[in-house]
């Protein structure tokens, strides 16, 4: 629900000029979460082509989060554009290898642009050509964001 009122509401300035929505304008959400671990298992990072991101952390996904909000580096939301471009090159698979299957784990990305919806679960052991470049750049991000 909240990744959909994000989106609108970055759609929205996206409109504002009258010269009708910016083609490059998102709204993502990578989740990253381990089966068997102790401490933080779950993570969660939103990010908007604005540039503006949140990450949030917990002992496990529905527990109790920690959040914090800041900006992306212009590096980072510049590569993010290009990586964002080169996911939407391909129609997304709802599932990528076999996530948490050997507690490697699972990657959870979600791109909401242009009013449309793509989904994938990915397993990181195998991560598809065209959503690598924007996993690993999200995961740098959450890096950097949790030190």
């Amino acid at each position: 629900m909240r990744i959909q009122a994000v989106l609108l509401a970055v759609l929205l300035m996206a409109c504002g000029d009258g010269g009708g929505p910016d083609e490059d304008a998102f709204v993502a959400r990578f989740e990253a979460s381990f089966g068997q671990c102790y401490g933080i298992c779950y993570y969660r990072l939103d990010v908007a082509s604005d540039g503006s991101a949140e990450v949030a952390y917990a002992e496990r996904k529905g527990a109790r989060e920690s959040k914090q909000t800041f900006l992306l580096r212009q590096s980072e939301l510049d590569g993010l554009l290009e990586d964002a471009a080169l996911a939407r090159t391909e129609t997304w698979a709802p599932v990528y290898g076999c996530p948490d299957c050997v507690d490697q784990g699972r990657y959870s990305l979600k791109l909401a642009d242009k009013g449309e919806v793509r989904e994938a679960m990915v397993d990181p052991m195998f991560m598809p050509a065209h959503l690598s470049p924007m996993i690993l750049r999200l995961t740098g991000v959450l890096v950097r964001s949790l030190r």
